[in-house]
């Protein structure tokens, strides 16, 4: 009779944890956190951080078509974006956020946790309807109750949020926006001085 030894003794799949993380996260489509791979793998999280080096490493070296990206708190893979211009007219069915909405995540996204009144009191205007939309298309998400009267839901952005952005947290958001700010504060200040020469 076999003997079926534990997973973790299996020496033929300890050989292929890249190929096993590259499966798992080529199933899920989506971001997996170092958590998530141990609860599906069985591996310490030493080793998913090794093993997502070692696939990274791979698929650089072998110049594959896809990368290993960290985004959302997560792992995910990606297309190489160096192939835009070959791959570019494969488009996927997308649904684009009009004006009011952006304008409604941004404000989710900076000063979030927050209500709906608060949201309501910054743009002047009802936005419980697109606080919907936002939510159906998984951008945001409820983060509790207020404790205040009548205990109001709390929102915030959402993981899928940062996986559109290409972003692990919502603090390289604010320092990319801070960043571009101070860049643009500058050419201002500069294009001022310039005139003023002239």
């Amino acid at each position: 009779m076999e003997i079926v030894l534990p997973y973790e003794l299996q020496e033929d799949k300890k050989e292929r944890k890249t190929a096993i993380l590259e499966a798992l996260l080529f199933l899920s489509g989506q971001p997996l956190t170092g958590q998530e791979i141990v609860a599906h793998t069985g591996w310490t999280m030493e080793q998913v951080i090794q093993v997502a080096r070692e696939l990274q490493r791979e698929l650089q070296i072998q110049q594959r078509g896809i990368i290993l990206i960290n985004v959302a708190g997560g792992y995910q893979l990606a297309t190489d974006p160096t192939l835009y211009e070959q791959i570019h007219w494969v488009k996927k069915e997308t649904k684009e956020l009009s004006t009011v909405a952006m304008e409604v995540l941004a404000i989710v996204a900076f000063k979030q946790p927050i209500t709906r009144v608060e949201i309501e009191q910054i743009r002047g205007v009802s936005s419980e309807r697109i606080l919907g939309t936002l939510i159906h298309q998984g951008l945001i998400v409820d983060l509790g109750r207020k404790e205040v009267t009548g205990r109001p839901i709390m929102y915030g952005t959402s993981p899928y949020f940062l996986e559109c952005l290409g972003i692990n947290s919502v603090d390289e958001l604010v320092a990319s926006v801070n960043m571009t700010l101070q860049k643009e504060t500058r050419e201002d200040m500069d294009g001022t001085i310039t005139k003023g020469d002239e």
